[in-house]
């Protein structure tokens, strides 16, 4: 089916491209969704005169996209789930629990499960990369993290700081086992004498 774009898609066209598309795609989505016309000479001389309200109509969406990448762009994406010991989900993450999450950070029903592109189903535990779609133009990778908690998190995040816990731990053995060592030395000299 030939059709004209009222907004830019991705990988399909820009706004006033004539595009062949399958009679489905059209007419179960695009249409619907106001991001195209059928292509008729009638319509394409109607989109030339409202062209600029088009126009107009997708820079504001793009304004609004950018405010809300910027209240994302820097910041984690958390997720807390149930896993087993060896890091396993009981479940998976997929795009619409991440959307929600997403949606929470910027307070406001921004994104849907098609926004967010994973490159593969998330079952285990870990940080990840994931792609979070607010416009066509405006596209941003974000850093996931999947933990059992939020100590679990934290740790994932600064493995330094346990680093140096662990290293505190290891010498205070020692030391105690040290003390231990001279308690029995000077309580086995005393039941000596």
């Amino acid at each position: 089916m030939k059709i004209i774009l009222t907004a830019t898609i991705s990988k399909l066209g820009k706004i006033g491209d004539v595009v062949h598309v399958k009679n489905g795609y059209a007419k179960n989505f695009l249409i619907p969704s106001k991001k195209a016309i059928c292509f008729t000479q009638t319509n394409q001389k109607l989109f030339e005169e409202r062209r600029h309200e088009f126009e107009q109509e997708n820079q504001q969406k793009l304004d609004v996209a950018s405010k809300l990448k910027t209240k994302v762009e820097g910041k984690d994406i958390i997720i807390i789930e149930n896993a087993s010991d060896d890091g396993r989900l009981y479940g998976s993450v997929n795009s619409l629990v991440i959307a929600n999450q997403v949606n929470q950070i910027i307070g406001e029903k921004a994104l849907n499960r098609a926004d967010i592109f994973l490159k593969k189903p998330i079952k285990e535990i870990g940080i990840y990369e994931v792609g979070l779609n607010f416009h066509s133009d405006v596209v941003i990778n974000a850093r996931l993290i999947v933990g059992r908690s939020e100590s679990e998190i934290d740790a994932m995040l600064n493995p330094k700081k346990e680093e140096k816990k662990s290293d505190e731990q290891k010498l205070e053995k020692p030391k105690k086992a040290r003390r231990k060592k001279e308690e029995e030395v000077e309580n086995i000299e005393a039941e000596a004498v």
